[in-house]
């Protein structure tokens, strides 16, 4: 729950701040750099998250648990899909307010351009739940 109000609390601010930017190249090049930032947190956390669930999954096949070997890899799933959904709807947001910002400023081609870096964050956010994924799967099989 605190969780979902810093999130909002940062989003408010974020959004004040964005909307205070003085020129708009400064806010889309703001806009893109905060996407980019949520998606390389992600990154971060997917691969630590994806390492730590491999090796546990690999100890637990070793000790012959197979059933708690799959339960784990189901619960990194889950943990890696909700955390994929997390920050695709925060980068939404994030160009949600700017993109706003940016055609009431009428500043057309700015908004395109971070329109773009957003569905090219999003994108890449969806390739990284699909290596986790099969990372994860490929630990089961082994």
């Amino acid at each position: 729950m605190w969780t979902h109000l810093l999130s909002g609390f940062v989003l408010l601010a974020a959004s004040t701040s964005f909307a205070a930017e003085s020129s708009s190249e400064a806010l889309a090049a703001r806009c893109i750099h905060e996407v980019e930032q949520v998606v390389v947190r992600a990154a971060n956390a997917a691969a630590d998250e994806t390492e730590q669930c491999v090796r546990t999954i690999n100890a637990l096949q070793d000790q012959g648990r197979d059933a708690a070997a799959e339960q784990v890899a189901a619960d990194c799933l889950r943990a890696a899909t909700g955390r994929a959904r997390n920050a695709a709807r925060f980068i939404t947001r994030i160009c949600n307010v700017c993109v706003e910002t940016l055609i009431d400023r009428d500043e057309i081609e700015l908004a395109r351009r971070v329109n773009s870096a957003c569905e090219d964050g999003i994108a890449a956010l969806r390739q990284l739940l699909e290596r986790e994924t099969a990372a994860i799967s490929e630990a089961l099989a082994d």
